[in-house]
């Protein structure tokens, strides 16, 4: 048997990793701490869970991150989750504007729009990063406090 032991151990695992006498190895994944109605209220107990892993999985990718703030103030301000992807690193929101309704991708770094109808107006707003396709809202650091003001702008717009 070689005398070297790799492992890799992915963010959030939670459990024990013992290494016997004999060489054998055995792992043990402690069940993720459930999340209480009370950090999100509003939201079904699933939705609320993946939620919650996938804001500790942005802290651990970039750790100045604001997508908890972000997500919060979202929340707060009567947009919804509409969906949670734990595989591609991003919260969906969507906000029911009176005349358009908007989507963004919250990730560890940004929100950001795809949707083509909506591009001519997101490029207008200040401090985004333009890309093909998307329209990419910073929202860490000095960013921050424009990245709020842009989700206003966003809504107003939503709303004629």
């Amino acid at each position: 048997m070689p005398d070297d032991l790799h492992f890799h151990i992915p963010v959030g695992f939670s459990g024990t990793i013992t290494l016997s006498k004999d060489g054998n190895v055995t792992v043990a994944s402690a069940a993720p701490t459930a999340t209480t109605s009370s950090d999100w209220p509003t939201l079904d107990a699933k939705v609320a869970a993946d939620m919650e892993e996938m804001l500790k999985r942005q802290k651990g990718y970039t750790p100045s991150t604001r997508s908890r703030d972000i997500a919060a103030g979202l929340i707060e301000r009567g947009w919804t989750v509409f969906s949670v992807n734990l595989k591609g690193a991003y919260i969906l929101f969507q906000y029911a504007g009176k005349e358009h309704p908007v989507s963004l991708y919250l990730s560890s770094i940004d929100l950001n729009n795809a949707k083509a109808s909506q591009r001519d107006f997101m490029k207008t707003l200040p401090g985004v990063d333009v890309h093909e396709p998307d329209v990419r809202v910073p929202i860490n650091g000095k960013a921050y406090d424009q990245a709020l003001e842009n989700i206003a702008a966003i809504e107003k717009w939503a709303d004629g």
